[in-house]
């Protein structure tokens, strides 16, 4: 395509010339036909490589005070028009289509049209599977399973018994949908294990990352709700129920029976407790211990976390620890 047509795409505003567009390729690394996007004014630098000259446009926001030496894409945000030119630029090979000869499906599972199977793929019992849904190499359907139209299971996922995946839904390999919830009662003569009978349930257009498990629910069901994005190595525990539109970072472990509103953004290695409930639209910021419930809206960091102002004003009194320190010794 041709950057004018590009810039109708991304409804945004062409200057300069007319340009075949080969490839989207990063700032700092212009190439002759490529596309980059640009978010504040340190662009200029790899502009003014000699390269820049010859890139097919550069994706701006229309109020960004930059004049690339090529032609232009003013649009109104560059962070969207980027997510949309992945989209269109991704040429990443499919998984392969139809029954892979190794695969094993159950007399009684139904599989809906479209549906590809990798190597040794295991589909046990009473699933059913919808259509143009992709399961990647040496993954397992659990009994009982219900996996919606248009999923990506990557290799080497397990969905353990009695899972409902939504449509869209993408699972990324190595996750674990369905385990256990870790429900143990210490008692005179030892552990007593507390068998979890619920299950999983993934709404629609959910992705899980890498290596992450969902726990299943002690009675119920362990719940994320629709859109939401979790990211490698997530650790879900029994009984949670997530909202819908949350973004949850790596390495975030939350603890039973915790509930967690719409549109929630839990940063990289954050802990969440037990038996919590946090509100719409909170933010927690990463590595934080969060032991409390928050009510909606608020932003929350630290450990133990607290509100916000309250935790930018603690670490800015014990980084004057020591100048307080010195001072006081001086005169002791």
């Amino acid at each position: 395509m041709t950057n004018l047509e590009l810039a109708g795409l991304l409804a945004g505003a062409l200057s300069g010339e007319t340009r075949e567009v080969l490839e989207l390729c990063p700032p700092q690394h212009p190439r002759p036909g490529g596309v980059v996007v640009a978010f504040g004014a340190e662009v200029q630098t790899y502009l003014d490589q000699e390269a820049a000259d010859e890139l097919a446009a550069v994706v701006l926001a229309a109020d960004l005070e930059v004049e690339p030496p090529c032609p232009h894409i003013r649009v109104a945000d560059p962070q969207l028009a980027l997510a949309r030119l992945t989209q269109l630029f991704d040429a990443r090979p499919s998984p392969a289509t139809g029954h892979h000869s190794s695969a094993v499906v159950a007399a009684d599972a139904r599989l809906g049209p479209g549906v590809s199977l990798g190597a040794q793929v295991v589909v046990a019992a009473g699933v059913h599977i919808g259509a143009n849904t992709r399961i990647g190499p040496g993954s397992v359907i659990g009994e009982g399973t219900r996996v919606g139209e248009g999923c990506l299971l990557h290799a080497n996922v397990t969905v353990y018994d009695g899972v409902q995946l939504g449509h869209r839904v993408t699972v990324h390999s190595g996750a674990v949908i369905g385990a256990d919830g870790f429900g143990y009662l210490a008692t005179a003569r030892g552990i007593e294990k507390i068998h979890q009978l619920g299950g999983v349930v993934l709404e629609d257009d959910v992705e899980i990352g890498a290596n992450s498990a969902v726990d299943r629910g002690t009675l119920g069901a362990t719940r994320v709700g629709a859109r939401s994005k979790l990211d490698n190595l997530c650790q879900v525990g029994h009984n949670v129920v997530i909202g819908s539109d949350c973004l949850i970072a790596g390495k975030v472990g939350i603890a039973g029976s915790t509930r967690i509103g719409n549109g929630v953004v839990l940063g990289g290695g954050a802990s969440i407790g037990d038996h919590l409930d946090i509100g719409d639209g909170v933010r927690l910021a990463a590595l934080s211990g969060l032991n409390k419930d928050v009510p909606a809206g608020e932003t929350w960091g630290g450990a133990p976390a607290r509100p916000y102002r309250q935790w930018v004003r603690s670490l800015y009194l014990q980084n004057r620890l020591e100048r307080i320190w010195q001072f006081v010794k001086e005169r002791s």
